[in-house]
């Protein structure tokens, strides 16, 4: 697992605990690069915090909740399937966006997971 460099962006959208929680702040820390404060908030439980969430953590659950990895082949469509060449986090979305190839070279499809999942899912019926 690669970790990035730069630190993920304070209001960005990132999975925890089976949920989207908005990183309310960052900062540097001497071994785990970035350390994190995520908060949720659930109508008739208050709010909960979470501190001290590292990079690593937070790489490690987006990897757990890919629906598709880099080298998967998806059916979109009727005419075939697509590889997925790239995907990277949206932090506004809370989600995946994903880079298809085709068959033909320098074909490419980008899309975001919501769309993706509509297309498997039409595809699928």
């Amino acid at each position: 697992m690669l970790l990035p460099k730069n630190p993920c962006p304070v209001d960005g959208l990132v999975p925890w605990m089976a949920l989207l929680c908005p990183i309310k702040s960052r900062k540097q820390h001497p071994v785990f690069g970035w350390t994190y404060v995520l908060h949720h908030y659930k109508k008739g439980h208050g709010l909960v915090i979470w501190a001290n969430v590292s990079q690593e953590d937070i790489v490690q659950e987006m990897e757990r909740t890919a629906r598709w990895r880099v080298g998967d082949s998806v059916q979109l469509g009727p005419r075939g399937s697509l590889t997925v060449l790239k995907r990277k986090w949206n932090f506004e979305k809370g989600a995946f966006t994903y880079a298809f190839g085709g068959s033909r070279a320098g074909q490419l499809l980008i899309l975001e997971e919501e769309e993706v999942i509509k297309r498997v899912e039409a595809n699928n019926v």
